[in-house]
Parts: structure tokens; C-alpha cells; sequence
């Protein structure tokens, strides 16, 4: 009897044993989600935040005016971004260790490996790499192979001064791509930040370019406008931030957001136009035609863009009729894009047509007599105009810069390529072209290094001579065509996979669009025209402070955003 209640006794005090190690093994998982749970919460706030400097603080930093403006806006971009990835990375990885852990008792306990403890979110479904993500790690490798291989290491580290896109810099991008597309929860409302700020600049943009100066900035000159300075660089960020409240205002349901994208979208035309820099002319060409082909499956659709295109000619003629009443307050050169655009009756002429062809969708949506299929037509239409007119461009633009010309062609300078031609664009192609000639080995395919373009160009004694000649002694830093450049700086390993980014984002985010239903996805429509209108753009412009870190971070959320559900 004793040995039967002894070997009781020692069962009990066995299984109080068993459940008190169970109960501090499940605190301690509990623990562990907590703590895990902790650490992607603040990853992603401190993410958020990061944006919110970026694009809402920065555009506006300025220390002493215009005078040395661009080195000054690279130190704040600098010191902030080196801060954060100092406080997020370290907490990044310790996601990363927590995220394998559980994927690894998962596996153990003979699930798919692919959930966690608690919750069910794939541990390596957000987890996947997808195409663009492959295309920016190669670029990443072809920045680093090519900065090993590079001999002017000191220089490509930062970059020349004022464009500053050496090794660090480029890393920095990548860098925050990742993490923002692996770690970041997309906040569709931080858009609409973005768009007010972006606003805000491109107003100050409008006003200083017909003689209103509401900040004193010190060293103001008809080249330098808003809080960004040199026209060029305003014109890339433009080029990147105008599609945002551009796009939103086309495929948002929401009203406050479609009212607040329809005053970002006017005011960013009216500096478009009236900036200055002719490659405003790509980007408007561009993000209307591509908006174009993807209304043309939905009535709604086309309305919104027949809309957008009403208000660009009303926009163009409010600026004409500005003029008009201050006839010296344009402040930029006659004679310019810009000067006949803002003065021109060509917007009047289109806004009537549109004005009509609105009108008449809208009565045939009312009486249910919309053919799809003629819309669809004028798709390829428009594609099919598109590509005839750049085909004749350049097939004139090669006969008529042939020895003789083409007869009464001769004297039009947009027809001859030569080192004139599209502001000097085709002597620093040329340049670029060159360059890329000259190098030998292995730097044809890993490059010179991170933005030493000129560091190689000026060792070529004839090319220098003809570029200072050229230039008037100014220093030519790259081939004002991005992927040139990329080509000189990073070799063919960095312009394939530095295309391959845009290419396929610009792709994915757009299938992601069409097949969406519900409105959240369907802001990829935003980053792939995004993507789009930048690529396209910076074939005449350039990797620069104020608009390639912007593209890099867009990119970063376009890829959270697609990457949400497993959709990736």
C-alpha cells in the first residue's frame, strides 16, 4: 500500500514537473512572438519615418540659398541616411534571425516550413525574391565589383563633388530597398504626404519663375527655382514626383484623394511647362501616353483621362493668361520652350476637341452606347503613332546629318546630330560612347567605378582637349543619358541588371494593376508609370541627389505593396 501511494506520489510530482517546464517553454515562445512582433513594428516605423524626412523635410532644406546648394542638400541626404540605417539595419537582422528560427520550427514540427508559430504570415513568402529584387542585388554586386576593380577608388567611395553617386551612395539605395520591401507595411495615406510636399516645392517652382519670391534665397538667377536650385535638378525631381499625384488622381476611388491629386496634378503641370528644362516635354509625352493605353478598357477610365488632359491645356492657357496681365513677369529666356508653351494658343485649340470628346463619352456612358472595342483601337492606334513618329525622327535625324543633309532640312537644328544637337546632349553622348571604347578588359564589363566617368574620361588626352574646348573648361561628369553613364561607371554587368530593375517593375506593377480588385493594389499603377516616366526621362538626364534616392524608395514601396498576400 505504502509502495502504491509512494509511486503515485512520485507520477504527480513527475507531471507537475513536465507542466511547469511546458508552461515556461510556451512564455518563453510567447516571449519570443512578442519580442518578434516588437522588432517588425518598429522596423517598419522607423521605416515610415525615414520616408517622411526624405521626402517631406529634404526637398526643403536649404542652408545658404542657391550658393552651393547641391553639396548641401547631399550632407543632409547623407547624414540622415547613414543615422537610420545605423538604428535599422541592426534591428533588421535580428527580424531576419527570428524569421528563420520560425521557419525552422515549422520545418522541425513537419508543416510546410513556410508559416509562423503564431499568426500564419509566410516567413519567406514576403520573404521570396522576386525579379526586381534580383535586378537590384545585381546591381548592388555590379556597384561593389565595380568599385574593386576601379582605379580611382578614392573618388568612387562618395562620387564627384555636387553628383556624389559613388560606391557609399548607390549601396545606400539598394540598401533601402530591401529593407523597405521586406520589412516596411505599406501606408497608402503617406502618398497623399509625399503629394503635399512635392506640391508645395513645385508651387514655390511656378511662383519664382513669373517673379514671385516668397523665401529670399540668396544667389537667385533665372537657372535656380524653388528650394532645389539648378533647373535640371529640379526638372528630375519633377520628373519623378509629378507622376504620383498624377496617377492617383486617375485610378483613386477615394474623393479627398482624388480632390487633393487633381490640385497637386495642376500645379505640377504649371511647373512643368514653365520650369524651363525641355525634357519636361518626355515625361508629359510619356505618363500621357501610358496613362492612355490603360484607360482604354474602362469608360471610368478614359474620363479621368480626358479630364487630365483638359487640364493641361487649362492649365497651359491660365499660365498664358498670367502672362498676359504681367507681360514682364515671366522670368526665363525668350525664345525657349517654355517661353512659347506658356504663350501659345495650341493648348486652346486641344482644349476644345477634349472638352467635346468628354461630353460626348459621358452621353453615351449615360445612354449605354460605349464601344470598347473602338477604344481599344485607338490603343494601337496611338502605340502604332508613337512609334512612327520616333521611327521618322530618327531615320531624318541620320539621312539629314549625312554630308549634304536633306534639302530644306539643313537648317533645323533638332534634325542634325551633331555636338549642338538637344542642348549638347549629342557631344556628351558621344563623349559617353567614347569613353566606353577606350576602356579595355575587364572594366568594359565591371566598369571604371561608382561615378568616375570623368576621373577616365579626362586620362584620354584628345577627348579631354575636345570636352574642355566644348564645355569652356567646365568638367563633364557623365553622358547626360543615365544608362550611358551606368554603362561607363558599372560596365555592361550594371547597365543590364540597373535596366532590369525598371523593366521589370515597371511590368510586374502594372500586371499587379490590372489583375487588382480592390483599390489598394491598384496603386501599383503609380509605381509602374512612376518607373516608367523616370527610365524614360533619364535618357536624356542623370543619376543625381535629388531625384535617384526618391526613385530608389518609390521602387522599395511599389515592391511592399506587390509583395503583400504573396503576391510578389
Amino acid at each position: 500500500m505504502k509502495e502504491e501511494k509512494k509511486a503515485e506520489f512520485e507520477e504527480n510530482e513527475e507531471n507537475a514537473e513536465i507542466e511547469k517546464s511546458e508552461g515556461i517553454g510556451q512564455e518563453e515562445e510567447e516571449g519570443s512572438f512578442v519580442m518578434k512582433e516588437f522588432l517588425e513594428e518598429a522596423v517598419s516605423l522607423l521605416l515610415t519615418a525615414y520616408l517622411f524626412i526624405i521626402f517631406c523635410i529634404y526637398p526643403f532644406y536649404v542652408k545658404n540659398g542657391y550658393s552651393d546648394i547641391g553639396n548641401e542638400k547631399f550632407q543632409f541626404y547623407k547624414y540622415i541616411t547613414m543615422g537610420s540605417l545605423g538604428l535599422i539595419v541592426p534591428l533588421a537582422l535580428l527580424c531576419i534571425f527570428f524569421r528563420i528560427r520560425d521557419w525552422r520550427r515549422g520545418k522541425a514540427s513537419g508543416s510546410d516550413g513556410m508559416a509562423y508559430a503564431a499568426g500564419g504570415i509566410g516567413v519567406f513568402g514576403k520573404f521570396r525574391f522576386t525579379l526586381t529584387d534580383w535586378a537590384v542585388a545585381g546591381y548592388g554586386i555590379a556597384v561593389v565589383l565595380s568599385y574593386i576593380c576601379s582605379e580611382f577608388k578614392e573618388k568612387g567611395l562618395w562620387g564627384e563633388k555636387g553628383w556624389n553617386m559613388g560606391l557609399l551612395t548607390q549601396l545606400a539605395f539598394v540598401l533601402f530597398y530591401f529593407l523597405l520591401a521586406f520589412f516596411w507595411e505599406y501606408e497608402e495615406n503617406l502618398l497623399a504626404a509625399f503629394v503635399a510636399a512635392s506640391s508645395a516645392v513645385f508651387l514655390l517652382g511656378v511662383l519664382n519663375r513669373f517673379s514671385v519670391y516668397p523665401i529670399d534665397m540668396h544667389g537667385t538667377d533665372s537657372g535656380f527655382i524653388s528650394t532645389l536650385g539648378n533647373i535640371n535638378w529640379y526638372c528630375g525631381y519633377w520628373a519623378v514626383l509629378f507622376p504620383l499625384s498624377f496617377v492617383l488622381y486617375w485610378c483613386t476611388e477615394k474623393l479627398w484623394l482624388r480632390l487633393a491629386a487633381l490640385a497637386a496634378t495642376a500645379i505640377g503641370i504649371a511647373t512643368g511647362v514653365s520650369q524651363g528644362s525641355n525634357s519636361a516635354v518626355i515625361v508629359f509625352a510619356g505618363i500621357y501616353l501610358c496613362v492612355f493605353c490603360l484607360s482604354v478598357k474602362k469608360v471610368e477610365r478614359m474620363k479621368r483621362f480626358l479630364e487630365l488632359v483638359i487640364l493641361f491645356c487649362a492649365v497651359c492657357q491660365g499660365l498664358r493668361g498670367w502672362r498676359i496681365l504681367r507681360p514682364d513677369g515671366f522670368n526665363f529666356y525668350s525664345g525657349t520652350l517654355s517661353d512659347w508653351i506658356t504663350m501659345s494658343k495650341v493648348t486652346l485649340f486641344g482644349l476644345i476637341p477634349a472638352v467635346i470628346a468628354y461630353f460626348l463619352l459621358c452621353i453615351a456612358e449615360k445612354r449605354k452606347r460605349v464601344d470598347m472595342k473602338r477604344l481599344k483601337a485607338l490603343r494601337q492606334i496611338a502605340i502604332l503613332g508613337a512609334v512612327v513618329v520616333v521611327g521618322v525622327y530618327v531615320l531624318l535625324l541620320i539621312l539629314n546629318s549625312k554630308a549634304g543633309g536633306i534639302r530644306f532640312m539643313g537648317n533645323l537644328s533638332a534634325l542634325v546630330f551633331n555636338e549642338q544637337w538637344g542642348n549638347a546632349r549629342g557631344a556628351t553622348w558621344a563623349a559617353g560612347v567614347e569613353v566606353y571604347k577606350n576602356m579595355h578588359g575587364w572594366n568594359k564589363l565591371f566598369g571604371v567605378g561608382p561615378d568616375c566617368f570623368a576621373m577616365y574620361l579626362y586620362t584620354l588626352p584628345d577627348l579631354a582637349e575636345r570636352m574642355m574646348n566644348q564645355f569652356n573648361g567646365a568638367r563633364l561628369t557623365n553622358a547626360h543619358n543615365e544608362w550611358l553613364t551606368v554603362l561607363v561607371n558599372q560596365g555592361i554587368l550594371g547597365m543590364v541588371s540597373y535596366g532590369g530593375i525598371f523593366v521589370s517593375a515597371f511590368m510586374r506593377y502594372l500586371c499587379y494593376g490590372e489583375k487588382a480588385s480592390g483599390e489598394r493594389k491598384r496603386y501599383l499603377y503609380v509605381f509602374a508609370i512612376g518607373a516608367f516616366v523616370y527610365t524614360i526621362h533619364n535618357m536624356v538626364s542623370f543619376q543625381q541627389i535629388l531625384s535617384t534616392p526618391f526613385m530608389f524608395l518609390i521602387l522599395g514601396m511599389g515592391e511592399a505593396l506587390a509583395k503583400e498576400k504573396n503576391c510578389g
